[in-house]
């Protein structure tokens, strides 16, 4: 069987293939090639795991430096701002920043803004194990309700990226329930960074990990995948796409690994179920490659949308399997030591 191809559109029939990246997440792989022309095309001279893409198949699209799967970002690690507006506060460990941001969640999938009460910056931020209510229990990302005023800690460096990208951010307090009405003012914002998904277009995948220079997300590939959705006029339509096995595709780029290292799948779509395997390099040329895979086990994450891939090793190819009510889809990634 041959390779797959990429493109960007929806192709049915036998063998077709695609990367979506449109709907609610339509400017990400824009932002992803402005980063890396601003970046003078340094993850393809160096391979460094700092500047690294991941896009398998024939797909160009390379990596861009994120913390959250909504924001657009446009620069590595190193082009941060200063520290966010607000007093220190040496009541935890260190010296940190607070930020009193309104929290506007927005769509499905937990997807959500904040916008700072002194300035109206709009930004995510890396949700912390401890988000506490106003009466000091703990709660998750879950908990928190339209229209909540939240108190930021953190280290105050915001990714410069629209909306903003705050990584550092070490806990959460609910500072004053608020009202749901109270973030209808931001409506106009939410207009201009969300669309409804398209229901026929595909989820896509991408991969955030830690470097010791940055926080990288790389894009993957799409393969083989079966989705029903509603057309226009309410009847159920159904894609299919069959493709080689992962050991038979094309790597133009791979994922960049200093060490065993945690990457975090960030789907556009929350799935119900993830699965993966992996096949090592050096297994390639062998007759019986396809039954040397082995299962990786996936955990679920803190936030919607996102698994978590523990202690992934340089020199494999990545399979996950995704599935949705409607369907599945598989994405594969390669890896390698930077």
């Amino acid at each position: 069987m041959e390779a797959p191809d990429f493109d960007f559109g929806i192709e049915k029939g036998e063998n077709s293939m695609k990367m979506i990246y449109k709907g609610k997440f339509l400017a990400a792989a824009a932002a992803a090639l402005l980063f890396a022309a601003a970046a003078g095309g340094c993850a393809s001279e160096e391979g460094s795991g700092g500047g690294s893409s991941a896009v398998s198949g024939n797909s160009q699209a390379n990596s861009s430096v994120s913390e959250n799967k909504q924001g657009n970002s446009s620069v590595s690690g190193s082009g941060m701002s200063a520290p966010a507006d607000g007093k220190k506060d040496r009541s935890l460990e260190g010296v940190m920043t607070e930020t009193l941001a309104m929290y506007v969640p927005f769509g499905e999938d937990g997807n959500y803004v904040m916008v700072d009460q002194d300035n109206g910056n709009v930004f995510t931020v890396t949700m912390p194990e401890e988000i506490y209510d106003m009466e000091g229990t703990l709660i998750g990302q879950e908990d928190l309700e339209k229209g909540n005023i939240l108190r930021i800690y953190g280290n105050g460096l915001m990714l410069e990226s629209y909306p903003g990208q705050y990584p550092g951010v070490e806990k959460i307090q609910v500072e004053e329930t608020g009202s749901p009405s109270d973030a209808d003012q931001y409506q106009e914002i939410i207009d201009g960074i969300y669309q409804e998904p398209d229901p026929s277009e595909l989820p896509y995948m991408n991969v955030e990990y830690r470097t010791s220079l940055a926080v990288v997300t790389a894009m993957t590939a799409t393969g083989g995948y079966q989705w029903e959705f509603p057309d226009e006029d309410g009847n159920m339509q159904s894609v299919i796409a069959d493709t080689a096995h992962i050991t038979d595709w094309e790597f133009s780029d791979s994922i960049g690994l200093e060490e065993p290292t945690d990457l975090t799948l960030w789907f556009s779509k929350t799935p119900g179920q993830v699965s993966a395997e992996r096949w090592a390099e050096t297994d390639l040329g062998a007759e019986d490659v396809v039954e040397k895979g082995e299962k990786v086990e996936v955990k679920t994450g803190t936030e919607d949308g996102q698994f978590l891939l523990e202690q992934a090793e340089a020199g494999y190819r990545y399979l996950i399997h995704a599935q949705w009510e409607n369907g599945y889809v598989e994405y594969g990634f390669l890896t390698s030591a930077s």
